[in-house]
């Protein structure tokens, strides 16, 4: 597959490294204020740990692509890494929304910011003078 890459920047192909590949991490359980149903559960984690794959995946792709950037200093395959970076950043964006949204779904509510207070700068009443003092004395009178 180097080869092929190699061939598309046009470039040598670089001598392959030893690459230790770590098993996933098991995820970690969290706490659950509103069950979800099963469906979205598992949807939930199928997404989770795909998202995690995809993101460690990336930077194993990315390392790589650094070396072959720096080797071979071509301009192509800057353009590739700046590529891969974006798409990473974007994934770990993705994970963090899927978060929220899973909050959202199992209902936890956000700490209720205070009730703002709104000033009338300015107040027009509509009506005559007569329908003006007798609302006023109405609210006087309460």
């Amino acid at each position: 597959m180097s080869d092929k890459l190699s061939e598309a920047l046009g470039i040598e192909p670089i001598q392959k490294k030893e690459v230790e590949i770590l098993p996933p991490a098991e995820p970690v359980e969290e706490t659950k204020e509103v069950a979800l149903t099963d469906d979205a559960q598992i949807d939930y984690e199928m997404s989770r740990r795909t998202f995690r794959s995809l993101i460690d995946k990336g930077n194993m792709a990315m390392e790589n692509l650094t070396d072959l950037a720096k080797e071979s200093e071509s301009p192509r395959a800057y353009e590739v890494l700046a590529t891969m970076m974006k798409t990473i950043a974007d994934t770990t964006k993705d994970l963090y929304d899927l978060q929220k949204k899973t909050k959202d779904l199992k209902g936890e509510k956000k700490a209720e910011t205070p009730q703002t207070v709104n000033n009338i700068d300015k107040a027009v009443f509509v009506g005559t003078t007569a329908d003006l003092l007798k609302q006023m004395k109405e609210n006087n009178g309460d």
